[in-house]
Order: C-alpha cells, then structure tokens, then sequence
C-alpha cells in the first residue's frame, strides 16, 4: 500500500534546464553590455563563484563578480542592485515566461491528494531556489514537506523560512536520506514511492534505499537539451569529481543492472501507477 510519494522538483515537476539557462544567459547578455566585458570572461568568473558556493543559484553572485567588484570598487550592495537592475530584470522576464509545470503535474496532484497520498519534496536545491518555485508555479500546497539542501546564503529577515521545509545535509544520491524521510514521515519504505528524472542521483539512490522508483522520461529534443546541458556545465558548480562520481555510478548500474521499477513519459502516468500498486480503481 503505498502512502508517501517523494518527488524530485526539478525537471521532474517541470523543466529547470528549460527556464534557467536561457534566463541566465539573457542576464549574462544584458550584463556584458553593462559592464563592456566579453561574455566569456563573465561565464568563467560565474563558475568559480557558483563552485565556491556550491550552487549554481547562489541568489545575486553577479554581485561577487570581479568584474562587477572592479567597475564599481565603492558602490553599496542597493546601488549595485540599480546598477545592475536591468540584467537581473532580463532574467526574471524569461523565467516568467518559461518556467511552467510539465503537462498535468498540478491535476495529478490534486488526485494524488484527494486519494490521501502523502507528498512531499526532495530536492539538492536550497529553500530559496526548490520552495519558491513550488509556490510560483502554485503546487505548494499539495506538499505536506519539502526537504531542501544546505544553503551558504543568509536568508533576510524579511524572507522568512517556510514551515514547511526541512533542511537535509548531504547532496544526491544517499540513500540515507531517503530512510531519514520516511521516518520522519512515519511511514515505511514498503509505502513509499519515488519519482525522479535522474538515473544516477534518483533512481539510483532509490533502488539503493528500497523503495519503488518511477523514472521520469519525457520527449525532448535532443539537440536543445544538449545545447543547453553544454551551456550549464560551462557556469555549473559541479566539480571533475562530481563528474566523476556520475560516471562511476552510471557503470554501477550498468554492471548491476539496476533499472527503475516504472518508467513513465508523462506525468499523469504515475497516477495509474500507484493506483494499480493500491489496487484502487482509477479516479474519473
């Protein structure tokens, strides 16, 4: 009987290579005219602030940039953000525009709820970053909980925590975690039911903690995820042993064949599933 639905937010909710990359490099076009700097050279800078934060979303590292510290040694933090303004306007207009749920997220939700699924959030994102996007996109309240990585920014008084995150140490893929949640959900991991898009840091992860593992895999274009994969791994966080501890655990699965337990290619999939696991009919 399953209870507990665990789900990866990014590209498994909606698609996050899809809004932020082109949001960055809006920013990053708007910000080299800004500063006269060629775009390469700001794309470095991004890089090493994003490794020394440890995210690729550190909220305002344009500020960090030597480039932005050497055009204006003696001006505040709020004189930079006006400065600035319009860069950080360019990427929060494309992210309006391009971040939207993958079709029925919200619907299946709805019903997973209705059914008295329990659903919560595991992401590697912070607070500031994971949670917000939930209430963007207006899906906040069909989590009881989203667990959401450290963070090295100091949230302002101003922006207070919500009560209805839960801060766990350590990135993707442990398997701990996965136990760590579901016992502080109260439920077993014979209950539970994990989706994620990631072979490597959430089906992996899953299958290593026990629990059913629903792969997301959604049509795309090839050629326009690669574009934009080329374009993250230039500004990522992500070191050569990240890389190479993806590589490892890819030909652990390999060897093993450790596969997931469901794959769906859209969404609303995963309803049939839990509902055939549960043996309930299907809702109209």
């Amino acid at each position: 009987m399953i209870k507990l639905l665990i789900t990866d937010l990014d590209d498994t909710l909606y698609s996050w290579i899809d809004f932020f990359i082109p949001a960055f490099y809006g920013m990053l076009d708007e910000l080299s005219s800004i500063l006269n700097k060629p775009q390469n050279v700001l794309v470095e800078e991004y890089k090493q602030i994003h490794q020394e934060k440890g995210s690729v979303e550190y909220p305002f590292a344009t500020l960090l940039l030597p480039s932005v510290k050497d055009a204006y040694p003696n001006r505040t933090k709020d004189e930079l953000l006006d400065i600035l303004n319009p860069a950080f306007h360019k990427f929060n207009s494309i992210r309006k525009h391009r971040l939207k749920l993958y079709p029925n997220v919200k619907e299946t939700l709805e019903k997973l709820s209705s059914m008295e699924i329990r659903i919560v959030g595991y992401t590697d994102s912070a607070e500031e970053n994971g949670f917000y996007r939930l209430k963007k996109l207006e899906i906040s309240d069909y989590f009881k909980r989203v667990y959401v990585s450290d963070s090295q920014f100091e949230r302002p008084t101003s922006l207070p925590s919500s009560t209805k995150t839960q801060i766990v140490h350590g990135r993707k893929p442990n398997p701990e975690l996965i136990n760590t949640i579901c016992k502080h959900e109260n439920v077993a991991i014979n209950e539970t039911i994990y989706l994620g898009d990631s072979m490597t840091k959430d089906i992996y992860m899953a299958k290593m903690a026990g629990v059913t593992s629903v792969l997301c895999k959604y049509p795309r274009d090839t050629k326009i995820q690669e574009d934009l994969y080329s374009k993250l791994v230039a500004i990522s966080h992500w070191t050569k042993s990240d890389f190479q501890k993806e590589i490892t655990i890819k030909e652990v699965c390999r060897k093993e064949n450790i596969q997931p337990d469901y794959i769906i290619q859209s969404f609303e999939e995963l309803l049939a599933i839990i509902q055939s696991l549960n043996n309930t009919s299907p809702l109209a």
